[in-house]
């Protein structure tokens, strides 16, 4: 939350027209000429630690998406400058991996597997009921930034159906009312 905080300072104090002044985040598409320095020299920091080539760049949108919770557009652009590689390829990097997000989320992201055997099991009715609970669509941050809904393809846990993921903590045989449960144990974490 640290980071989060700093960027909301650092967001709320500058100048370019394409700060979210709102919710004090840093816009996904913010490019090098919108964001404050400090965040420039964060992803700089960041970078120190690897050598100036393609391969590092996985690893670098790893540390930036710990930093933020998210992939935003300037650290691609100085990933693509330090990694000696083009911003299409990072951004091709980023997209492909479904483990990095290109928007901001939430403090927590809860994944609803859509996976066959989960599908087969009500994962569209444990989904709508999260998002009507928290009051958001998918992909969409809850107004207070705690919660993110998003659909996964497989978790891997097909024997739990229906298989819910927040953070590292799976949940098995979900079913529409007990997402109520799941919400309360990390509202207020």
């Amino acid at each position: 939350m640290e980071a989060l905080e700093r960027v909301q300072r650092s967001v709320q104090g500058g100048d370019g027209p394409r700060h979210d002044r709102e919710s004090g985040v840093i816009p996904a598409d913010a490019g090098l000429d919108s964001v404050c320095d400090d965040e420039i020299e964060t992803v700089e920091a960041i970078l120190d630690g690897y050598p100036a080539r393609t391969e590092s760049i996985i690893p670098a949108l790893q540390d930036v998406q710990d930093e933020y919770g998210y992939i935003p557009r300037f650290a691609m652009e100085l990933i693509a400058s330090e990694c000696d590689s083009t911003m299409a390829h990072v951004y091709g990097t980023t997209s492909f991996y479904s483990q990095f997000y290109l928007e901001p989320r939430g403090d927590h992201t809860i994944k609803v597997c859509t996976g066959t055997a989960c599908h087969v099991q009500g994962a569209d009715e444990v989904s709508e009921s999260f998002c009507d609970e928290l009051d958001v669509d998918l992909e969409e941050i809850t107004e207070d930034g705690t919660f993110t809904v998003s659909h996964v393809r497989c978790i891997g846990a097909c024997s739990l159906a229906v298989a819910v993921m927040v953070g590292d903590e799976v949940y098995g045989d979900v079913e529409p009312d007990g997402v109520d449960d799941i919400i309360e144990e990390y509202r207020d974490s």
